[in-house]
């Protein structure tokens, strides 16, 4: 394969390689929705904890292509190029890819298995690929000298990134780094968009090195870290389920999810299964289309002068429309895709419709954004009956549309929603619990959020005849004490479920001037800042205090409902420093993100202080365990993969039992 001898050369090379990490996670993400995830498909206690193990180890794989795609992206934006999100659909024709890089969405039976280590291999490598891949036999042919951009073959994608990176350096000599750099930096994505572990900024030659070094460590079984290359991580899954098939020969971990699924008729005699029973069909629309609206944000965050919402709502919409990719994937999975063969299941096909990514304006990009978030939500609500989570999903998207839809109106718009008196008609989707209650006095108005009461009883106990327990209809009245007695009511609620809004001209209570996340033992994480909490459909809430569980056993994740105490929780609310250095900045803005089935995300200045006020750790982006298990606590080690645990943004997963 020839390096690249002119910038389109380059960026021809680089949409290419788009293209493969975009392929290869679709691919990762199909093997893993076959997976089977209850006892009663077949599997015994242990065999289900393997495969659910390689469920989440996978799942980080695919995350880990996604990464890829991104750091590609910044790339080609470094260098001019528009980011590239597009990429053929499958079944890949032939050509498109060299032979030895075929991709196809099949289940994760072992010959994928081998397939998928085949693709992750080092160069040097001997390793077979999967008996059942069907590879065609032909070659690329490239011609030296040529302006059109056509692509050569290579036998692995870390000799591809090789070439890139040769044809970068030739390419960054004969032009030099400033001419070749002219992209927008603040158009790339970064930690502060997304957290994906590795992700940077590319400004010059050594950014695009470290990127692509990054990435073919992971991705080719780097000599100097194989324990956390994909190869190595797709060797040991294999040796599990070698053990396993050894102690028990019919052990199956996959569903019969269809080789090659396809939405329409074909147009060729090869193998294919084209989705027509109902209701996988039109499940399957809808997770195609909701796949095509999660790339079309993702193309619209780096387009800064269209994408009129701030970045990390944008990605908050994304991670929504993901994981509802992931629930309807699964689902597929587990239901017939014709009737010419019933014992074959139906699959997600990924399929990119043919409207292009962009858009002509902002304000068009709002408006269609808006309209095209509603009509995903009447689908998704239309078909909640076989799938659950669909109803959850339809409330998350209208409110998701209707954030669009303000912004388009003007740049002031807010995204969060005023709060809704307690006797006012709930949103679809929106629990009791969720509607916080507002009781309005002469001198104040006191704010109560039940979902976020820890019933720390400071507010029945210090004002009584404020806050009259027990008693139907009205229980809250503000002037029956003075606004300094209630402000100290509101400031005492660890758990922020009570706010206090003076009317008197005396300054509401302020940020604290020192961000504290509190490690409560044998409990939950008091926090106490300017914290934002996001909600997977991109909506916020700002408070200056709020109790998240860390058991992993609340029905009302992220928050606190003392599942802690009948679970019987054990940890230790002190836990061993960890050297940090002084913080230039202690107070400010933190944002949390409940990450889907995982952690706590936390962004902006913090410290994590035991009960006793001994600083564990000083951070401006750390992750916290929420699940309960993580041998590191309190913060992530990445154990509620292994465990299982399953939690979306604002509670326990439709789909799931909590961990």
């Amino acid at each position: 394969m020839i390096p690249a001898t002119h910038r389109d050369q380059l960026i021809g090379m680089l949409a290419e390689a788009a293209e493969i990490e975009h392929c290869l996670m679709c691919t990762y993400l199909y093997a893993v929705f076959s997976l089977k995830q209850h006892l009663d498909e077949d599997l015994s206690v242990d065999e289900l904890a393997a495969v659910r193990r390689w469920r989440g180890e996978v799942t980080a794989i695919a995350s880990e292509e996604m990464l890829h795609l991104a750091l590609v992206n910044n790339f080609l934006i470094a260098i001019g190029a528009p980011p590239h999100y597009r990429r053929f659909n499958f079944p890949i024709d032939d050509g498109l890819f060299p032979a030895d890089v075929a991709l196809s969405l099949q289940p994760f039976d072992a010959a994928t298995l081998d397939h998928f280590i085949y693709l992750e291999r080092p160069s040097d490598a001997e390793e077979e690929d999967g008996a059942d891949i069907d590879k065609p036999n032909y070659q690329r042919v490239e011609l030296e000298g040529r302006l059109n951009d056509a692509m050569g073959d290579y036998r692995t994608v870390g000799e591809l990134y090789r070439r890139i990176v040769e044809g970068l350096t030739s390419l960054a000599g004969s032009l030099g780094e400033q001419a070749l750099f002219v992209g927008r930096i603040e158009a790339q994505l970064s930690l502060d968009d997304v957290f994906l572990p590795g992700l940077h900024t590319i400004a010059n030659l050594a950014d695009a090195v470290r990127a692509i070094d990054l990435i073919v460590q992971q991705g080719e079984g780097s000599r100097t870290r194989t324990a956390f290359s994909h190869y190595a991580r797709f060797r040991e899954i294999r040796i599990e389920w070698q053990a396993l098939v050894a102690e028990r020969a019919g052990f199956t971990p996959y569903r019969t999810a269809a080789r090659n699924p396809i939405m329409r008729a074909p147009v060729t005699n090869a193998e294919r299964v084209q989705i027509l029973a109902e209701p996988a069909a039109t499940l399957l629309d809808l997770g195609n289309s909701t796949y095509v609206m999660m790339l079309r944000l993702l193309f619209l965050m780096s387009d800064t002068d269209k994408c009129l919402l701030p970045r990390p709502a944008v990605m908050a919409q994304v991670m929504t429309l993901m994981h509802a990719v992931a629930d309807i994937g699964s689902a597929l999975t587990a239901l017939p895709a014709n009737q010419d063969d019933p014992a074959v299941r139906a699959g997600l096909t990924f399929s990119v419709s043919r409207p292009a990514l962009s858009y002509e304006s902002s304000d068009a990009a709002a408006a269609l954004l808006a309209e095209r978030l509603s009509q995903l939500a009447e689908h998704a609500e239309q078909n909640a009956g076989a799938l659950p989570a669909l109803t959850q999903l339809a409330w998350r998207l209208r409110e998701a549309a209707t954030a669009w839809l303000s912004a388009g109106e003007g740049p002031a718009a807010p995204l969060q929603p005023s709060p809704a008196p307690r006797d006012a008609p709930r949103r679809s989707g929106e629990r009791e619990e969720d509607v916080i209650e507002v009781a309005r006095g002469s001198l104040g108005t006191v704010y109560f959020e039940a979902r976020r009461c820890v019933h720390s009883r400071h507010c029945v106990l210090g004002e009584p005849e404020v806050f009259v327990a027990n008693q139907p209809g009205e229980w809250i009245f503000p002037d029956r004490a003075t606004p300094e007695r209630l402000a100290f009511v509101a400031q005492n609620c660890v758990s922020g479920a009570i706010r206090y809004e003076r009317h008197d001209g005396v300054p509401n209570e302020a940020a604290p001037r020192v961000n504290l996340v509190h490690v409560r033992e044998n409990g939950p994480l008091a926090l106490h800042a300017a914290l934002t909490i996001m909600a997977p459909d991109g909506t916020t809430g700002t408070h200056l205090r709020a109790t998240l569980c860390r058991c992993g056993q609340s029905k009302n994740k992220p928050y606190c409902d003392l599942s802690h105490t009948a679970g019987r929780f054990e940890a230790s609310g002190e836990a061993v420093t960890r050297p940090s250095p002084l913080l230039e900045q202690r107070d400010g803005p933190l944002i949390v993100t409940p990450l889907r089935d995982g952690p706590l995300d936390l962004r902006g200045p913090a410290e994590v202080v035991t009960g006793t006020g001994r600083t564990l750790d000083r951070t401006v982006s750390v992750r916290l365990c929420r699940c309960g298990h993580s041998n590191d606590k309190p913060f992530c080690d990445g154990r509620h993969r292994a465990v299982g645990f399953c939690a979306d943004g604002r509670g326990v997963a439709p789909a799931c039992k909590p961990a």
